[in-house]
């Protein structure tokens, strides 16, 4: 759980190790990047309070080797002592690492405006929209996802939300428990990957709860889930607004198989123009059909049709195949509903039906 935060760090080497310290009658595990930190408590027998520092991967891959059972730690001069039994043979380890002092402080964890959310609601929700953030730093706020709570009126709910200024990502979710207030915070899209992957891999042992809890302070968001706790800064600025840019009114709508549209796109990738990645998608309202095709004077073109139903006037698009096939990927729907306005404005795309809360907006390429 710790672990993937750890790396290499010239300046400061005790940022690949995991501090490892008892505490409430167990052990407590910690990491930290400077950015996100991690907590994970394991139950456990303690004879002696202390704490150390070990490299977190080595202490992974040895872990890993070893049979499920008992293993004991212990601190000596030499570092820290690894036993466990196998086959009745005792296998003993030192691991040579830090002193806990060196490690660096971690932020503490206040709590304050909470929201509980369904472990499996948020993991998918954040599946869906964390690819849409910037991987650019020329706008930071753009680099993370955008959390919008409201506990009352109309709007009650969580609503996630990711752009790079090419597509956009929207997760609508119910709140559970009995939240007070509003909230709007940006949280960097790695630590929301890192809250999806702690959730993967715990869902089957959790300890009972199937509840996230996030808390928001000024600066920071802490998670909580389980045994496992995560801490991140959140980002400067403000988010842009983004429903200002996502059409009201369509001129076109097509209803169409998923599976047979991400072939489609694949397909036409195969003869797309190298850095620009275009796929024209075109809609034929008299016969009911999608036609998607590249050309490329290198390679070759590619034309593939899928029928399913459009309604109002036809058009054509150019988007990047990229950015289409994340958005689609992303969803679980039989089929999907394509909305536009022109083959100048943004395309929106949504599960069919449209009971999932995601919503995902592609912005064309203009010739």
């Amino acid at each position: 759980m710790v672990s993937h935060i750890t790396g290499k760090n010239i300046n400061l080497p005790v940022l690949g190790n995991v501090l490892i310290k008892t505490e409430g009658g167990g052990l407590k595990m910690s990491a930290t990047n400077l950015e996100i930190a991690i907590n994970c408590f394991v139950r456990g027998k303690v004879d002696e309070e202390g704490e150390y520092s070990v490299p977190a991967k080595l202490l992974l891959d040895y872990v890993s080797l070893l049979p499920s059972g008992k293993v004991e730690l212990q601190l000596t001069e030499e570092g820290l002592e690894v036993r466990s039994n196998e086959n009745s043979n005792e296998k003993e380890t030192v691991f040579r690492g830090l002193p806990a002092s060196e490690f660096p402080l971690l932020p503490k964890m206040t709590k304050s405006k909470g929201y509980s959310l369904p472990a499996a609601d948020l993991k998918k929700a954040l599946q869906q929209v964390c690819f849409s953030a910037s991987v650019s730093e020329s706008r930071p706020e753009l680099c993370g996802v955008a959390c919008f709570f409201k506990t009352e009126g109309d709007e009650k709910g969580a609503i996630f939300a990711a752009t790079d200024s090419y597509r956009l990502s929207e997760c609508r979710l119910t709140l559970g428990g009995d939240a007070q207030g509003e909230t709007i915070s940006i949280v960097p899209s790695r630590s929301m990957q890192e809250i999806s992957r702690i959730i993967s891999g715990y869902k089957d042992d959790i300890q009972g709860s199937q509840e996230v809890s996030l808390s928001f302070t000024d600066n920071q968001l802490v998670m909580s889930y389980g045994s496992v706790e995560l801490v991140t800064r959140l980002l400067e600025g403000k988010f842009p607004p983004y429903q200002d840019i996502i059409p009201k009114t369509f001129n076109t709508q097509a209803v169409l198989p998923r599976d047979e549209f991400l072939k489609a796109v694949r397909a036409a990738s195969l003869f797309s123009r190298q850095g620009l990645f275009d796929v024209h998608i075109s809609f034929d309202a008299e016969k009911g059909r999608c036609t998607v095709a590249s050309a490329d004077q290198g390679t070759g073109k590619t034309q593939g049709q899928i029928s399913g139903t459009v309604e109002g006037s036809s058009t054509m698009v150019t988007l990047n195949y990229r950015y289409v096939m994340d958005g689609v990927s992303a969803m679980t729907s039989a089929n999907i509903r394509l909305c536009l306005v022109d083959g100048s404005s943004p395309v929106l795309i949504l599960p069919e039906p449209a009971d999932e809360g995601f919503r995902y907006l592609v912005m064309p390429i203009r010739q």
